[in-house]
């Protein structure tokens, strides 16, 4: 069991001790918890990160744009919810600076934001949606609803980075598209047992 865990299941306890929940209520309860303590967990360390690397704001563009994309598309992760977060983390802030350094020397331009995003969009169209073990997603109009959701928020970060006049933010939201793009590769999927999601 590890950190989160144990606290949604004491935070359970309590909530629950009072009220006659059954054992699944309980469970769905348990679980609601533990998913809000990881968001916030998470979203402290891309802002603690960030602000750290000196690159808060497209750290957490970044993050943004890559973990709305990661809802529909799955993808690979480690095999805690502790690792996930530290390497999810680490990865938006090192993407926060990248976006800094690329803006500043002038290095992104908006046919090279249009080609990532190109390659993204192929990504999403042939991987994605990336189940798990844990999850696995069984219905088949299920699938192509994620993936006809994924590939219609590609299309949208496009609009928006067309539309927007701000490079900081388009280069930071596509390269977050990218990075999650990135994680539906086999090569990420494979050793479910490591990184499964």
């Amino acid at each position: 069991m590890n950190f989160s865990q144990i606290i949604s299941s004491k935070l359970t306890e309590i909530i629950t001790s009072e009220l006659n929940y059954s054992d699944d209520k309980k469970e769905i309860m348990e679980y609601a918890i533990e998913t809000a303590l990881l968001f916030l967990l998470g979203s402290f360390l891309i802002i603690l990160l960030g602000y750290l690397s000196n690159a808060l704001i497209p750290a957490v563009i970044a993050a943004i744009f890559g973990g709305l994309l990661r809802r529909v598309s799955g993808g690979a992760h480690f095999n805690t919810p502790t690792k996930c977060l530290t390497i999810s983390s680490i990865t938006y802030a090192l993407i926060g600076v990248l976006t800094k350094k690329l803006v500043n020397y002038d290095l992104a331009n908006q046919s090279s934001l249009i080609i990532i995003l190109l390659v993204s969009f192929l990504l999403v169209s042939f991987l994605a949606p990336v189940d798990s073990e844990s999850k696995p997603i069984h219905s088949s109009s299920l699938k192509v609803k994620l993936k006809i959701s994924s590939m219609v928020f590609v299309i949208i970060s496009f609009l928006i980075i067309s539309l927007i006049d701000n490079k900081l933010l388009t280069v930071s939201a596509v390269l977050g598209v990218f990075y999650q793009s990135i994680t539906l590769l086999p090569i990420f999927n494979t050793k479910r047992g490591e990184y499964g999601l």
